[in-house]
């Protein structure tokens, strides 16, 4: 028998044997998430549920969400609480601001096809790398004052028995010093006025505000960085933070299908094609996709959210990307809705970028349950054990609406 014909037939019945075993996972977790979901209908039951249960149940995943992963058999998920985008009835701006930050029309009538505007000016170019320097050497070397590992206001989460999610990395000190140092990149607004002075600059405002209205919260900052020779972030669209819980998204504004938030992305360093600038898909941020993963390992019934060749499911394949080169000191508005991600950092230094994001006073931030218990961060495998530090930052105008404390 020659190599061919070995080629021919061997590796059909291997490939015939991870086609059943993928079967048997398929369905398995399929039955598994149709009980789940039927019973997530059912409240209440739920206080008579442990909670290493009650924690899984998929209570804040609307239909769509459902089928897509149970008709697949776990092969097809949202990464994102499922909507769509509708086009506004006019792209006229949505308040009166002065005529050096205004936007026509046209301008937010690109912003909805592309995703994004600018880069816009906002540190001037003498004051950027001192700024830098102080952030990244001084602020980000320390704990945030929100939350505290040390003081115990989060802790690593060891729950085992995930239906949902199953956890193949231990948790090491390696592991435990990765998620630490990430904490102390989130949310330094509250604790380093420099940061929300960014933030409150109206050249971020009263843009912002032309996309969405006139009065704004702040509810989250993060400090991004791709260093030398490192991998950029993958592509993904962010509308809801549903990932984050894997229960119920973050937030819940009065109309999913309007825009109800978008990210102010500063540059503290220069961000080129070199060093990892942010990539952008026009035309993407009609609706949240599924993501589709290449094949079904031996935990697949279990491990919807693992890194198993995972890649959106766009149909028809993606359009040509926008690279958003950016200057240090310059910020532009974009919404997480369309598909986004960056570049490989292919340079000898590390690239810098800050982000913020603003949304509507007509969104909740975080459930009430969030809020009131123990609240899981199962993509960070971390139990923040109270949020009553959390707060929003009312950045424009009023709040007429109550949902959100602040500070």
């Amino acid at each position: 028998m020659t190599t061919a014909s070995l080629g021919d037939t061997k590796p059909k019945n291997n490939n015939q044997k991870n086609d059943q075993s993928d079967d048997d996972l398929g369905w398995k977790f399929s039955l598994k998430l149709g009980l789940m979901f039927l019973l997530s209908r059912l409240p209440f039951l739920h206080g008579f549920l442990p909670e290493s249960l009650r924690l899984q149940l998929p209570t804040g995943w609307n239909f769509e969400m459902f089928w897509t992963a149970f008709s697949s058999g776990g092969r097809r998920f949202y990464y994102d609480y499922y909507c769509e985008l509708k086009q506004p009835t006019s792209y006229a701006p949505k308040v009166e601001v002065e005529p050096k930050f205004q936007l026509t029309e046209d301008d937010i009538r690109d912003f909805y096809y592309k995703g994004y505007m600018g880069p816009f000016d906002l540190v001037p170019e003498d004051e950027i790398k001192e700024l830098r320097e102080y952030l990244v050497n001084h602020t980000l070397q320390q704990e945030s004052s929100l939350f505290s590992f040390e003081n115990g206001d989060y802790e690593f989460d060891n729950q085992d028995g995930n239906l949902l999610t199953s956890w193949d990395e231990e948790i090491t000190e390696q592991y435990k010093n990765f998620y630490i140092n990430y904490l102390k990149k989130m949310n330094r607004h509250f604790d380093e006025p420099r940061v929300m002075e960014l933030f409150e600059n109206p050249a971020v405002t009263e843009r912002a505000a032309q996309l969405l209205g006139s009065d704004l919260l702040l509810w989250r900052t993060t400090f991004f960085d791709i260093e030398p020779g490192k991998k950029g972030t993958e592509l993904h669209q962010g509308s809801a933070w549903f990932y984050e819980n894997q229960q119920e998204p973050v937030l819940t504004p009065h109309n999913r299908e309007e825009l109800y938030q978008v990210t102010c992305w500063v540059a503290l360093t220069d961000s080129t094609q070199e060093n990892g600038c942010m990539i952008m898909y026009p035309g993407t941020g009609d609706r949240i996709y599924p993501i589709k993963l290449s094949d079904m390992e031996q935990d697949g019934a279990n491990n919807v959210y693992g890194p198993r060749g995972a890649k959106i499911d766009y149909p028809g394949g993606l359009p040509e990307p926008d690279y958003l080169e950016v200057k240090a000191g310059q910020f532009i508005l974009f919404s997480g809705r369309y598909i986004h991600g960056s570049l490989d950092n292919n340079s000898e230094n590390c690239r810098w970028g800050l982000n913020g994001r603003i949304a509507k006073t007509s969104t909740r931030v975080y459930t009430k349950a969030m809020l009131e218990r123990t609240y899981h961060h199962k993509y960070f495998r971390l139990k923040y054990n109270s949020m009553n530090k959390w707060r929003a930052i009312l950045l424009r105008g009023e709040d007429k609406y109550g949902y959100n404390k602040y500070e």
